[in-house]
Order: C-alpha cells, then sequence, then structure tokens
C-alpha cells in the first residue's frame, strides 16, 4: 500500500486583506502585492509572482502608453474586452477566457484599454523574468483565446516556462502553453458544483492560487471570490493539494519553484 503523502501547507490572502486603490472614475484594482503608491514589506513578492492586480475598469478607459521592462507580464480576461497595444507594432482586443502576454524583455512601452460599453474585468499578474533564459532580452507579445469547454472541469495549461511542467490528471495542454521566461505554470480551470482534484506539488515547489469567481477549498482553507491561498510544498518530497468546489468555482493557479518569503 503506498504512502499517503503530507499535505502541503497553506495559507490564506482574504480578499479583505487586500489593498483597494485610491478611487477614481475609472478603475478599481485590488492589490495582492506592493504595487503603485501601496507598499507593504510583508507583500512583495511570492516567489517570482511580484504582481496580482484584480481590475475592474470602466468603458471607453485605460491604461495609456506606458513602459516596462524586466517583466513577464499576462492578462486574463473576466468581463468584457480588453485592447492592447504596443510599440512592437501588436495591436488586438480579446474576451472573456483569453490571455495576453507580454514579456518586456530590456523595455516596452504599451496601453491596455477597455474600448467597449462594458466594465471590463481582468487579473494582471507579474512574473519576475529570468534573465539567464535562452532567448531573453527582446520583448515580445503573445495571446491565446480559449472557450468555456476547453476549461471546464479540467486544468487549462495557459502558460508554461523554463521548467517542467507538473504531471497532473484532468490537465488541459491541447493548446501549446505560452511560454515564459520563468519556471512557472499557469493554470485556470471554470469547475461545477462538486468538482475535485487531487494533485501532487513536487518537492521545492509552491502555488499562488485565486478563486476568482464563486467558491472553492484548497485543502482545509476555504475561498470565497476574491480570496487568494499560498500553497507551500515540502523541502525533500512530493505534499498533496486538493481542490475542490462544492458550489462551483472559476480559479486561476500558479505553480512555481519554492521561495524563502512567506
Amino acid at each position: 500500500m503506498a504512502a499517503t503523502l503530507p499535505t502541503a501547507a497553506v495559507r490564506l490572502v482574504p480578499a479583505a486583506s487586500l489593498r483597494v486603490s485610491k478611487p477614481t472614475w475609472w478603475l478599481e484594482s485590488r492589490f495582492h502585492f506592493s504595487f503603485a503608491d501601496y507598499w507593504d514589506p510583508a507583500r512583495m513578492q511570492f516567489g517570482a509572482l511580484r504582481v496580482m492586480n484584480d481590475d475592474l475598469v470602466k468603458p471607453r478607459a485605460g491604461f495609456g502608453r506606458h513602459p516596462h521592462r524586466h517583466a513577464e507580464i499576462f492578462s486574463y480576461i473576466l468581463e468584457g474586452s480588453l485592447s492592447h497595444a504596443d510599440s512592437m507594432g501588436s495591436k488586438e482586443s480579446l474576451p472573456r477566457g483569453c490571455v495576453q502576454y507580454m514579456s518586456a524583455g530590456r523595455g516596452v512601452t504599451h496601453s491596455e484599454m477597455n474600448d467597449h460599453d462594458e466594465t471590463c474585468r481582468f487579473i494582471q499578474v507579474w512574473l519576475t523574468p529570468d534573465s539567464k533564459a535562452p532567448g531573453y532580452g527582446s520583448p515580445k507579445y503573445g495571446s491565446s483565446c480559449y472557450t468555456k469547454a476547453d476549461r471546464h472541469n479540467q486544468l487549462l495549461h495557459m502558460l508554461s516556462g523554463t521548467g517542467p511542467s507538473p504531471a497532473w490528471p484532468a490537465v488541459n495542454s491541447s493548446k501549446d502553453p505560452i511560454q515564459l521566461y520563468q519556471d512557472g505554470n499557469v493554470f485556470v480551470s471554470e469547475s461545477d458544483a462538486g468538482s475535485a482534484y487531487e494533485l501532487q506539488l513536487a518537492a521545492r515547489r509552491q502555488a499562488y492560487i485565486l478563486c476568482m469567481e464563486g467558491s472553492m477549498s484548497v485543502n482545509d482553507g476555504q475561498l470565497q471570490a476574491r480570496d487568494a491561498a499560498k500553497v507551500k510544498g515540502g523541502e525533500d518530497g512530493a505534499t498533496l493539494l486538493k481542490l475542490s468546489t462544492a458550489e462551483g468555482a472559476h480559479f486561476m493557479l500558479i505553480e512555481m519553484a519554492k521561495s524563502d518569503d512567506e
């Protein structure tokens, strides 16, 4: 009989603990980590994960042209449509379930606008790049669009990185994931009530899980909409990560190398 794996450690990040941006007529952001004029030394990063913002942008507004460098940036659209344009000549508008990715490399400018008549909600994530990764340096842009069926009751592998991808059950990687210049993997799922996933988090790995819509459990921790969880694996062997969606949930899971930060 196989030995039972130890359970991965889970630390909850309640939505009520997130910093909400200063009020403006066009933007409401929830910051998971220090960003813009919000600085908290206890919330600087989680491994390679440097920024996670839950943004609501009003119609006909957005982030005008601005610069970035040395950041792996992706946006996952939940409501409305998000329009991207950059100094590389890329320009497109993408709806719910699509992901936009930009490696800023040594420098790029871009804009992110809601050019439509309904509020746009999207999750924007920045990962610190591995500047020694082959091919890193010049900026690049990419995107992928998916249907609900692609992520329905399974883990859709949207982005992968320089390290191995976890050999988890119920993963959909039928469309090649966008490649990151960092050791990380990004999954999303829109799971019905009663869905469950039993995953093994490899030694020296960790994960950040965001419940974007609905509610779910992460091991023994309960997440409601906009709650998150930090998950730490073991040092020497795999640990168990159990996800369940008793009432249904739309969630994001970012798996990455384990770090010493809390």
